[in-house]
């Protein structure tokens, strides 16, 4: 069985270098994120060794060297340039709403680096932003995403921030940004970049190509990446199992409602045992 050593580290990639922490003891699990990225790292899942990647531009790693370095199809091939740096085979991927959109990406690209894919949250192309029972319709129509796309900046994606945390219902969406401040790496040009460039993402047509065994999980209260979409990628992900968990929101592993982390721990565990 792979393992790696619990550190910090940089990994050498194409023109840069890239950030890493892994934590936890156990078969290897990667983690990462497009436009955020705990500046402790992720949680990790018990029972596994959890590594959190961070893209260029946020935290330790390099700084983009112009804008098609952020986004989903930059990460995934830094995703397993990190992976061969380490000596790994193959490893575990788990993405949570963008992150499963570099998931889906990295399964299509580098599928013999996959043991088990974990989908949390997340949709299988743009057309999540066109679904009417998210938010989106209404955050992209409002003029504060219209300011972020066209002049990206702290303070514009606050603004965005602001509004779509209040489009979910939180009491102070203000003082959830200034706390996301203190414990997460953003970088308002590289969501800029992304919301320009994300009607080229979509995987509709190739899921069926994708052979690792997938497990698509969402929160029936998910207001940004709907089960709708959830439903679609366990549709076309031939090896993949479904899980939708009431009384939850984005981002299933993170917000761990009954049976989740056991769910995930089993399915990897099996996954592994038939690799």
């Amino acid at each position: 069985m792979d393992t790696v050593k619990p550190g910090r580290g940089i990994a050498p990639v194409d023109g840069g270098e890239i950030a890493y922490l892994i934590v936890g003891e156990g078969p290897p699990i990667a983690t990462s994120h497009p436009y955020t990225t705990p500046k402790a790292g992720h949680t990790p899942i018990p029972g596994f060794t959890t590594t959190t990647v961070w893209p260029r531009g946020f935290g330790a790693s390099s700084d983009a060297r112009d804008s098609s370095d952020y986004g989903f199809w930059r990460l995934a091939e830094d995703l397993d340039a990190v992976r061969r740096h380490l000596g790994l085979d193959r490893w575990s991927y788990w993405g949570t709403s963008m992150g499963g959109f570099v998931g889906l990406i990295y399964a299509l690209d580098y599928q013999e680096s996959i043991s088990a894919l974990i989908l949390d949250s997340t949709a299988a192309s743009h057309h999540y932003k066109d679904d009417p029972t998210s938010l989106y319709p209404k955050a992209r129509a409002a003029p504060e995403f219209d300011r972020l796309i066209e002049d990206p900046s702290w303070e514009t994606l606050r603004d965005y921030f602001v509004l779509r945390s209040r489009m979910e219902g939180s009491d102070d969406p203000e003082a959830l940004w200034e706390e996301a401040g203190t414990t997460l790496d953003r970088n308002p040009f590289a969501y800029g970049e992304i919301m320009r460039r994300l009607e080229e993402f979509d995987t509709r047509s190739r899921l069926g190509e994708i052979n690792i065994p997938t497990l698509v999980l969402a929160g029936e209260d998910d207001l940004q990446c709907p089960p709708s979409q959830a439903r679609l990628i366990a549709d076309g992900i031939p090896a993949s199992e479904l899980k939708v968990y009431p009384n939850c929101g984005h981002g299933v592993v993170r917000r761990s409602p009954p049976g989740a982390q056991e769910v995930v721990r089993e399915f990897i565990t099996t996954a592994l045992a038939r690799d």
